[in-house]
């Protein structure tokens, strides 16, 4: 499925396309221990006429408040994340993404910062969903 739009602004008339995009993301949670969860996850974006996109990530959690783990996109880069949870309701996460593939050339990294905070924190959950 896809869209067309004509832009007879720019440039004497330009036709982008849209196409539609296919997720498909599966993940488990693992408990190695009372203290320690290991939660592997992939994640593929398919597009009509562009290359098939799929992540591959790991992280450990530790007393469900240290997260740490790798991720790593097919023929694109690698990334390694922190997070901690400071209380119930406040999240704070880091991560750095290292490109593999051409635009390294141009790209020396991607810094991200992550804060999350829950306003209605509801009662807690007896399956939590992670992916």
């Amino acid at each position: 499925m896809r869209t067309d739009h004509y832009d007879d602004v720019s440039s004497g008339g330009v036709v982008a396309t849209e196409r539609m995009h296919y997720f498909l993301i599966g993940g488990y949670v693992f408990d190695l221990s009372e203290t320690i969860k290991f939660k592997p996850a992939v994640l593929s974006k398919i597009v009509s006429g562009a290359p098939l996109s799929l992540d591959v990530s790991a992280n450990f959690l530790f007393n469900d408040k240290f997260r740490v783990g790798a991720a790593w996109r097919w023929d694109d880069s690698i990334s390694a994340m922190l997070g901690f949870q400071i209380n119930e309701s406040l999240q704070i996460g880091y991560a750095y993404d290292l490109t593999t593939s051409n635009y390294s050339n141009y790209n020396s990294g991607t810094h991200e910062v992550m804060l999350r905070y829950e306003i209605f924190k509801e009662q807690k959950m007896k399956s939590p969903r992670f992916f």
